[in-house]
């Protein structure tokens, strides 16, 4: 893809500067928009040091540093962006906001010009209704923390075009992303299990469990560096609850935990603990719990085609650092292991028809 290519990006907070920095860093001329001058103009310092910190790790020479914060274009005005090929949304969740926004990137960019959202929770046909030209418009969904974390979600709403499709592609790949490539739908493929997850574990507490004791069983049965209580705290669990009321309009599952509304609210941390040790057996329901919720959601969302088998372990496996992967690890279970896991979800209701197509 060719680096000539101006990317714009609109809305310099914590994600939008760090999609900038890792845009300028892999050779695309960046505007970073923001109508604020004073976060523009600390999001403008905290990749300065970001790119600082990388050559200080050996990551990049000094020279490469200073080309990537020289093809950074910081732009109060909406209408700097007029330039860009792609523009990229990162502000605040909020549906009115952005729709205000895409209105006027309709009127102010080139007919030919790429308008993505990196929305986590809106749908991308939702936000579409307010793009002229909506075949241009897609959901680019960065993870945490975008500069570094490769992977990517490319979320096509109806009217995406395949030719946009293709170019979005592209990108993800010039800027050394991982793609999933998935259809809209809430929680697109990542959130769609990561956030029951979460919101399966707070349930455990409410059950008696302790928020040390799920970490340290999870950082063990699920093989990675970090549990959900400490995620929690790091990211806030408000957004967990902001997260999970979106999947709410989906059914009884995926409605927030009692306590997760209330820790949500308050602002309050967990303050998770780590034990030295967890009981065998209370780890192992934990680890069974957690995968129960988790393959749950990938079960519906691979019935509703949202995304593949292939991808949804991809998300797992490199977006959140999972050593155990959902799918490749229901083909392990079989199908018998698998319905008991998720049997406590369809009390009622059917089970997936992708159970089927599992092992045994």
């Amino acid at each position: 893809m060719s680096r000539d290519m101006t990317i714009g990006l609109v809305g310099a907070g914590t994600m939008g500067a760090a999609i900038a920095q890792g845009a300028a860093t892999s050779g695309f001329p960046v505007i970073l928009n923001d109508r604020d001058p004073a976060v523009l103009e600390r999001a403008i310092g905290q990749i300065k040091a970001s790119l600082g910190r990388a050559v200080e790790k050996g990551r990049m020479t000094e020279a490469g540093a200073a080309a990537a914060f020289g093809r950074l274009t910081p732009s109060p005005d909406l209408a700097g962006l007029a330039p860009c090929g792609l523009v990229i949304e990162a502000i605040i969740e909020k549906a009115e906001a952005k729709a205000g926004l895409f209105r006027a990137l309709s009127e102010l960019l080139s007919p030919a010009a790429l308008i993505a959202t990196n929305t986590s929770s809106l749908k991308v046909d939702d936000l579409a209704a307010a793009v002229s030209r909506p075949e241009r418009f897609l959901g680019l969904h960065y993870f945490f923390p975008a500069a570094v974390n490769p992977l990517l979600e490319i979320v096509r709403g109806a009217a995406t075009s395949d030719a946009v499709m293709e170019t979005a592609a592209r990108f993800a790949q010039a800027t050394g992303k991982r793609a999933i490539r998935c259809r809209d739908a809430f929680g697109f493929a990542v959130n769609r299990f990561f956030v029951p997850y979460l919101n399966e574990a707070v349930r455990l507490v409410e059950e008696g469990f302790s928020p040390g004791d799920i970490d340290l069983a999870i950082t063990q049965g699920f093989a990675t560096a970090i549990g959900p209580f400490r995620l929690m705290d790091i990211s806030k669990p408000v957004i967990a609850l902001h997260a999970c009321r979106t999947l709410a309009r989906m059914g009884a599952f995926y409605q927030p935990a009692t306590l997760l509304v209330t820790m949500g609210e308050s602002g309050q941390s967990w303050n998770a603990e780590l034990p030295a040790v967890v009981d065998p057996a209370k780890a192992a329901v934990i680890v069974e719990r957690l995968q129960g919720a988790v393959l749950t959601a990938v079960l519906e969302a691979l019935d509703e085609d949202v995304a593949t088998a292939e991808d949804f372990d991809l998300g797992a496996r490199i977006g959140l650092q999972w050593g155990w992967q959902p799918c490749s690890g229901a083909s392990t279970l079989g199908r018998a292991g698998t319905e008991r896991l998720v049997a406590r979800h369809f009390q009622g209701r059917n089970l997936p028809n992708s159970l089927g197509a599992l092992p045994g």
